[in-house]
Parts: structure tokens; sequence; C-alpha cells
């Protein structure tokens, strides 16, 4: 008798165990929600070099890709008006531009969230 009211609270115990975690880690989910400053930190105490690979692997995608994009709508607007290589001229400096102005905000966060 003693044995199975042991074993009662013991099984109630842990399932009381496993909603608090289960509390705890959606609490901790809400609040890198609410603060995904905080979150970022976190990441960054336990980046060490990959930081710097995240950082500079994110920038050369941000580049490329605004590079190809702008090459695409010129080809796109190029084949449309056949107007061969005037669009793709224009609109692969502009994704240039785009591209390296996403890098600046990647870099520079703080100065261009002031303004």
């Amino acid at each position: 008798m003693d044995l199975k009211k042991e074993e009662g609270v013991s099984l109630e115990e842990d399932a009381k165990k496993k909603q608090l975690d289960s509390f705890d880690k959606k609490l901790q989910d809400f609040e890198s929600r609410l603060n995904p400053s905080k979150k970022h930190n976190h990441s960054q105490s336990f980046g060490g070099d990959n930081d710097l690979w995240k950082f500079v692997l994110r920038s050369g995608v941000e580049l490329f890709s605004a590079f190809l994009v702008g090459i695409m709508i010129g080809y796109g607007l190029d084949y449309w008006l056949s107007t061969r290589p005037l669009f793709i001229v224009i609109f692969s400096f502009l994704g240039m531009g785009a591209g390296v102005l996403n890098v600046w905000r990647i870099v520079k966060p703080g100065d261009i969230k002031s303004k």
C-alpha cells in the first residue's frame, strides 16, 4: 500500500517537473521574442570565430543576391523591350549599390537607425 502511494507521489512529482520545464521553455521563448537583442547577445557570448564567419557569409550573400536580382531585372526588361545591354548595365549598378547599402546596414546598424 505504501509502495503504491510512493509510486503515485513520484509520478505526480515527475509530471509537475515536466510541466515546470515546459513552462520555463515557453517563458524563455516568449522573452526572446519580446527582446530579440537579448537573444543576439546570448549568441555572441557563445560565438567567437563563428560570429565572424556568420558576418562574412551574410555580407557576401547580401551583396551577391542584390547584384543578382539587379541583373535579373535588367535582363527581363531588356528581353521585354528589346534593348539588349542597356537595362542590364543600369540594374547591375543599382543592384551593386543596394548590396553595398545592405552590407553597410549590417556593419553600422546604430548609425542608420539614429537618423
